[in-house]
């Protein structure tokens, strides 16, 4: 159904800005730089597994 992958799309979108904002949030207080790189694995782990399903 169309409306079952539009919920799925949004829910997975506002997964990823919620985690953004709480990756970013820490970074901001602590300064720690693991927080960046988390954030980082996590947008690369994202393009990755597009790219692979852009190719099936």
């Amino acid at each position: 159904m169309t409306t079952d992958k539009s919920i799925e799309k949004y829910l997975w979108m506002s997964v990823v800005m919620f985690l953004t904002y709480l990756f970013l949030g820490s970074f901001i207080v602590s300064y720690d730089l693991l927080d960046l790189a988390y954030l980082l694995i996590l947008y690369l782990f994202i393009g990755i597994v597009k790219i692979i399903n852009k190719k099936k």
